[in-house]
């Protein structure tokens, strides 16, 4: 009764543990490869491109037309992804952003001015669009692989992309000290295409399994739970990226090193990063998505007029401890209520009839990573105009009351 039964059994499940393994062992290595390359030119670029004519204007539309372009093709590749191949469209996103990389790396080569400028965007019109494929294909790959444990497994593959993001700025600066402009990205670039190769060779083959088109976006978009879901991935890339042009401002009445004000910017992240696992284990073993979703939000929005402080709270003064406090606070609310949403959208997809399927989850995934990059495009843009006009105290006030909202 205990082995001798299931005997003829024992080699399939040790074939699909293994191939779940190397499933998530390889995405969690690209997702921390590509995040890295993604974040590993903000302490030398900005610098670089203003030596070959960029305004400030045009240097942050070069950072912020990548998520604007991952915001607008996310979607379709989504609604693509059974017929082009699930496990093709991630090599061959990956293999993209490798390429993109190493090519950046030339750029200041080109004569200045509106050459250089016009080849920025290209390489990284091209490379987002790598981006969107391949992360787009992860997260509906893992959704297919582990119907039980998607939070678990998308909140560690969020880890191994926080991980990136933190230690890409420090990688690209110290590449840059030590080779020059191209240096960084011919590293990083080539990782990435050697990512892919690898990911040729080591992560496993499945029949994608195509079916007839039953749902749009737009039907999916017809369940409330979807549409409220979505909101909260909006207000969570929002709350991040809003930080990075406006907090070190704030930072500078505390008259802090350079070196602390980069330890005061990873606060936040590098706690999402770390707890990221357990909301997402909290969330397939508890059943506690929307729960989980709900508290996360009105945390972050307390955050926020702490992290200020708001002017709505003029008992409460201008403090270093506070806004590391409020950062700490944000960082483990902000995953409590974005981990969970993946999973939030595909039982909302269900509830409006679409079925537990690759093509399902390829459309939930590009309405995912379409959401997050509106937050992450639009979150810097408007923190830096309330912050200019109304200050910090009312930036921060204006991204806790979308919380509140959502």
């Amino acid at each position: 009764m205990r082995l001798s039964a299931a005997g003829p059994c024992m080699p399939f499940i040790s074939a699909a543990a293994g191939h779940k393994k190397w499933t998530v062992v390889m995405m969690a290595f690209a997702n921390f490869a590509a995040c890295t390359c993604f974040s590993l030119l903000a302490p030398f670029f900005p610098n670089e491109a203003a030596k070959k004519g960029a305004s400030q204007t045009i240097i942050g539309l070069v950072f912020s037309c990548f998520e604007l372009w991952i915001f607008a093709s996310a979607p379709v590749f989504g609604s693509f992804l059974t017929r082009i191949g699930s496990r093709f469209m991630f090599i061959s996103g990956l293999f993209v952003c490798g390429s993109c990389a190493v090519l950046f790396g030339v750029l200041d080569r080109c004569p200045p001015d509106t050459i250089f400028i016009v080849m920025c965007f290209l390489v990284r019109t091209v490379e987002a669009l790598g981006a969107s494929a391949f992360i787009t294909a992860s997260f509906a790959i893992i959704a297919n692989e582990f119907p039980d444990h998607v939070a678990t497994v998308f909140g560690t593959l969020e880890t191994f992309s926080g991980l990136g993001l933190m230690v890409g700025p420090p990688i690209g600066g110290a590449l840059f000290e030590l080779g020059g402009f191209g240096l960084p990205f011919w590293v990083m670039g080539s990782l990435l295409i050697g990512c892919a190769f690898l990911t040729c060779l080591l992560l496993p083959s499945r029949p994608d399994n195509p079916r007839p088109k039953r749902g749009s976006i737009f039907r999916l978009l017809t369940s409330p739970l979807v549409v409220v879901t979505t909101i909260t991935i909006v207000s969570g890339s929002f709350s991040l990226g809003f930080l990075d042009p406006t907090l070190a401002n704030h930072l500078d009445q505390f008259h802090l090193s350079t070196a602390v004000v980069g330890l005061v910017f990873i606060v936040a992240p590098g706690i999402y990063a770390l707890t990221a696992p357990l909301w997402g284990y909290l969330s397939d073993t508890k059943g506690i998505s929307r729960f989980l979703i709900a508290v996360g939000n009105v945390v972050s929005g307390v955050s926020f007029l702490l992290l200020g402080p708001s002017p709505l709270l003029p008992f409460l003064k201008h403090q270093l401890w506070l806004v590391i406090v409020s950062l700490a606070v944000l960082g483990l609310s902000v995953g409590c209520a974005l981990v969970s949403t993946l999973k939030c959208l595909i039982i909302g997809a269900k509830k409006v009839g679409f079925e537990d399927s690759l093509d399902t989850f390829g459309l939930v995934s590009g309405l995912f990573n379409s959401a997050f990059s509106l937050g992450t495009f639009i979150g810097p843009t408007v923190g830096s105009v309330i912050q200019e006009y109304k200050g910090f105290d009312w930036a921060a006030t204006v991204t806790g009351a979308l919380f509140g909202i959502s």
